[in-house]
C-alpha cells in the first residue's frame, strides 16, 4: 500500500480477526482489503445523502470483513450550489471513494489504471454507464466496449484485481410521469453480464450485480435519476450480494426500506399583524420544506397537519386570525424524498383588540325574530352575537357559533312574546374587544306564560267588590281584575295582593313568593303607591274634618314625588327576580268628579276645589308610577286605566260610577272600583298586553 496522492491514509474501517496457532501463538492480523468504489453522481451522492457507500460499509463491518475504503475523494456534490466539496453526509463513516458527478465510462476508462495503482485497490466496485447513454448518446454496444477497456486498464495496474460491475439503472421523468432508458439500460446490462462472463479469470474475477431488488425509479429516486434512501440501500444490497459471490462478506441482511433521516431545521417565528413569519436555516441537500401545523388556539389540535406543497425558500409568511396560536415544524424534502419532522415552535399571530361598539335593537317583523344593529369599530374583523334567554336560562350567555362581518344581524328561531338579552363582542381574529352594553328585547307575539302573579294593594285585591267582605284579612275578591284579565291560555293567577299594602309590604311579603328565576315566561301585575301616598286617610280627613283640606296639597305633592325611588327599586327588584317576566304596573283612576253633584255623604264635605285637588294628586301619582316604571324597564298601563274609566263619567259622583263613594258599612271599600271598575282594569291591562304583543318592547339592562 503505497503513499501515492490517491492512496487513502486515514481511518482503517475493519474488524481484525486474530488467528490462534496450534502452538498457542497468535498470527499477525491480515492487512485490510482495499476496496475502491468508482462511479458517477449515483455513487458520489449529494448533500445530506446517506449514500449506498454507507450501507455497504455498514454491511461489511457487520459481516466481519477486514477492509479499507480507498479513493481520491471524500466529498458529496452540493445539489443546491452545484459545487463539489460538500461533507454533509447523513451519517459518519469511511468516506473515501473515486466517484464524480456526471462521470461517464468513456472518460473513466482512461484514468482507472492510475487510480488503482495509486490506491492499491484489490477490489473495484464500478457503477457507470447511464451518463454515456444520456449525455454522450453512446450506444449500449459502445458503452460495453468502453467498460471492457476499463477492466483491462484496471488489470494493468493490478492483474489480480476483483471487479464488480453494477447494473445501470433506468430513469423516470417525474413531470411527464414516464419511464426512461429502460430498453437501453436492459441492453447495456445484458452486455455487462456477457462481458463479465467472458473476462473473468481465476486470477482476476469480474462479476456483475443484479438489478437492485424491485428497482422502480419512480419510487426509489428523489428526482427520477438519483437514488433516495431506500434506493441507496437496494443498490448497496446488490453490490453486497455480488461481493458475496466472490467470497467477500455474506448476503446483504440490512434494511432495504430506509427513510431519509434528515430532520427539519429549527423554526423561529415572528408575530405580524394578523400574520406570522417563519424563518429557518437550510437543511443540507433539501430542495424544499413541508410545513406542518398544529392549531393550538382556537382549535386545540393534538396532531400536526401537513400543508400540501413544499416551500423552496427558508422563510414563509402566512396570514391568519389575530391572536391565533399555531405550532409549526418543518419536514425537509429533496425532490420526491421526504425527511423527518424537526422540533416545533409556536407562532402567535399579532393584532390589536378592537374597541367598544354601541348596540341597538328592536323586535323583528315576525313573532320569532329580532333586529340588532351596532356601531363599527377599528380593527374588528367580525362581531360575535351573544344572547340570554331570560325566561329559560337567565344566568348564562350563549354565543352564536360564528362571527358576523356586518354591523347588523336579525336573530331568528326565537320564542314569541319572550324576553332576550343581547350583546355584541367585536373581534379581531381571536382577539376580543369589550362586550357592548347589553339590551333586552321582547319579541312580538303571544307568550305562553307558565305562572301569573298578581301583587299589590287593595286595588289589585278587589276590595271594592261586594264579595271582598268574605276575606277580612286582605279583602281579596275572586272577581278582581287579575282573574277577569286572564286569557284562556293563561295560567290561573296567584293573587298575592292585600288591602292596605305599601311598597314595603310588597317588597317584604309578596315579592318573595315569586320563585327566583322561575322557569318559563311569567306574567306579573300590580297596583301600588296609593297607600304610600296616604290617599285613604287624606281623603277621609277631607270628608270628615270641618275645614277645607286643599292646604295639604303641597305636602301631598312632596309625598307623591318621594315615591319615585321606592317604586323604581321595587320594579327593578321584580325584574331581577323574574328577568323573563312581563311586568305590568297599573295606575289609579280618577276617584271623584268635580262639578257634578255627589251623594249626600260626600257632597257637602267635599267642595269642587278639594275634588280638583284629588284629581291632580291622582294624575301626579300616575305620572310618578309611569316614570318609575319606564326607568326600571317594566310596563305601566296608567293611561289605559284612566282611558277605560273615562275621567268624570265613571268616577265616584260620575254619571255612571264604577268606583264606590263613601261606604259607611264597609269603609275599606270606599273609593275603590267595584265589579264594573274591576272589569275596566282587566280591559286596560289587556289593551296594554295587546300593544306589547303587537309591537314587542326594548329595555335597558339593570
Amino acid at each position: 500500500m503505497n503513499g501515492g496522492v490517491w492512496r487513502r491514509t486515514g481511518l482503517i474501517a475493519a474488524l481484525v480477526l486474530a488467528m490462534v496457532l496450534p502452538t498457542g501463538g497468535v498470527a499477525l492480523a491480515a492487512a485490510p482489503l482495499p476496496i475502491m468504489v468508482v462511479g458517477d453522481s449515483i455513487t458520489q451522492g449529494s448533500s445530506g445523502d446517506i449514500t449506498w457507500r454507507y450501507h455497504l460499509y455498514q454491511h461489511l463491518l457487520n459481516a466481519g470483513v477486514s477492509f479499507d475504503l480507498v479513493g481520491d475523494r471524500t466529498d458529496l456534490y452540493n445539489n443546491i450550489t452545484n459545487q463539489h466539496g460538500d461533507q454533509t453526509y447523513a451519517y459518519p463513516f469511511d468516506r473515501h471513494h473515486h466517484a464524480q458527478w456526471g462521470r461517464p465510462v468513456t472518460s473513466e476508462k482512461d484514468t482507472i489504471q492510475a487510480a488503482v495503482s495509486s490506491t492499491g485497490a484489490q477490489v473495484v466496485l464500478v457503477l457507470l454507464g447511464i451518463n454515456d447513454l444520456i449525455w454522450f448518446a453512446h450506444s449500449p454496444a459502445r458503452v460495453a466496449d468502453d467498460m471492457r477497456t476499463f477492466v483491462s486498464n484496471a488489470r494493468a495496474a493490478n492483474p489480480s484485481v476483483t471487479i464488480v460491475i453494477g447494473h445501470t439503472l433506468s430513469r423516470y421523468d417525474i413531470f411527464e410521469k414516464v419511464y426512461l432508458n429502460q430498453a437501453d439500460t436492459a441492453d447495456l446490462n445484458a452486455r455487462y453480464d456477457a462481458l463479465a462472463a467472458s473476462m473473468s479469470t481465476s486470477a482476476s474475477r469480474v462479476v456483475t450485480t443484479t438489478d437492485p431488488a424491485g428497482w422502480d425509479p419512480a419510487v426509489h429516486t428523489w428526482d427520477g435519476t438519483h437514488p433516495n434512501s431506500t434506493g441507496e440501500a437496494r443498490i448497496a444490497a446488490a453490490f453486497a450480494n455480488a461481493l458475496n459471490r466472490v467470497g467477500i462478506g455474506r448476503s446483504f441482511t440490512g434494511p432495504t426500506n430506509v427513510a431519509w433521516p434528515s430532520p427539519g431545521p429549527a423554526v423561529s417565528t415572528t408575530s405580524l399583524n394578523r400574520a406570522a413569519r417563519l424563518n429557518w436555516s437550510a437543511t443540507p441537500g433539501a430542495t424544499g420544506y413541508l410545513i406542518e401545523q398544529r392549531i393550538v388556539k382556537p382549535s386545540n389540535e393534538s396532531t400536526f397537519t401537513r400543508l400540501p406543497y413544499p416551500v423552496a425558500d427558508t422563510t414563509w409568511t402566512t396570514e391568519g386570525l389575530a391572536g391565533a396560536q399555531v405550532d409549526y415544524r418543518l419536514v425537509p424534502t429533496k425532490g420526491l424524498m421526504t425527511g423527518q419532522p424537526g422540533n416545533h415552535s409556536r407562532a402567535v399571530f399579532g393584532g390589536v383588540a378592537p374597541g367598544h361598539v354601541t348596540l341597538n335593537g328592536s323586535p323583528g317583523p315576525t313573532d320569532n325574530d329580532s333586529q340588532l344593529w351596532w356601531s363599527s369599530t377599528a380593527e374588528a374583523t367580525g362581531y360575535f352575537i351573544e344572547v340570554i334567554d331570560l325566561a329559560r336560562n337567565p344566568a348564562s350567555w350563549t354565543r352564536l357559533p360564528w362571527a358576523v362581518s356586518a354591523t347588523s344581524f336579525n336573530p331568528g328561531l326565537l320564542y314569541p312574546g319572550n324576553w332576550y338579552r343581547w350583546r355584541v363582542v367585536p373581534v379581531n381574529g381571536l382577539l376580543e374587544g369589550p362586550a357592548s352594553v347589553p339590551i333586552e328585547i321582547r319579541t312580538t307575539g303571544v307568550p305562553q306564560y307558565t305562572r301569573f302573579f298578581a301583587l299589590g294593594d287593595s286595588y289589585s285585591a278587589g276590595i271594592g267588590n261586594q264579595d271582598s267582605k268574605a276575606d277580612p284579612q286582605c279583602g281579596v275578591s275572586p272577581n278582581t281584575w287579575a282573574y277577569l284579565a286572564r286569557s284562556p291560555w293563561d295560567p290561573q293567577p296567584e293573587l298575592l295582593a292585600c288591602s292596605g299594602a305599601t311598597t314595603v309590604d310588597v317588597d317584604l311579603y309578596q315579592k318573595g313568593l315569586i320563585p327566583w328565576h322561575a322557569p318559563g315566561p311569567t306574567l306579573i301585575t300590580m297596583t301600588i303607591g296609593g297607600n304610600d301616598a296616604g290617599f285613604a286617610p287624606e281623603l277621609t280627613n277631607c270628608i270628615l274634618l270641618p275645614v277645607q283640606c286643599t292646604h295639604r296639597e303641597p305636602a301631598l305633592n312632596a309625598t307623591v314625588d318621594a315615591l319615585y325611588n321606592p317604586l323604581r327599586l321595587l320594579y327593578r327588584d321584580l325584574r331581577l327576580r323574574a328577568p323573563g317576566a312581563d311586568i305590568f304596573v297599573a295606575g289609579y283612576p280618577q276617584l271623584v268628579a268635580p262639578g257634578l253633584p255627589c251623594p249626600l255623604a260626600i257632597n257637602a264635605p267635599l267642595d269642587d276645589d278639594e275634588r280638583r285637588m284629588i284629581v291632580r294628586l291622582g294624575v301626579r301619582l300616575n305620572n310618578v308610577i309611569q316614570q318609575a316604571a319606564f326607568d326600571a324597564g317594566v310596563v305601566a298601563f296608567t293611561g289605559e286605566v284612566t282611558a277605560r274609566f273615562a275621567g268624570n263619567q265613571h268616577a265616584a259622583c260620575g254619571n255612571d260610577p264604577w268606583i264606590n263613594d263613601l261606604v259607611f258599612s264597609y269603609r275599606e271599600s270606599s273609593f275603590h272600583p267595584f265589579e264594573p271598575g274591576n272589569l275596566a282594569y282587566a280591559l286596560a291591562l289587556n289593551d296594554r298586553r295587546v300593544l306589547v304583543n303587537t309591537h314587542g318592547a326594548v329595555r335597558r339592562v339593570l
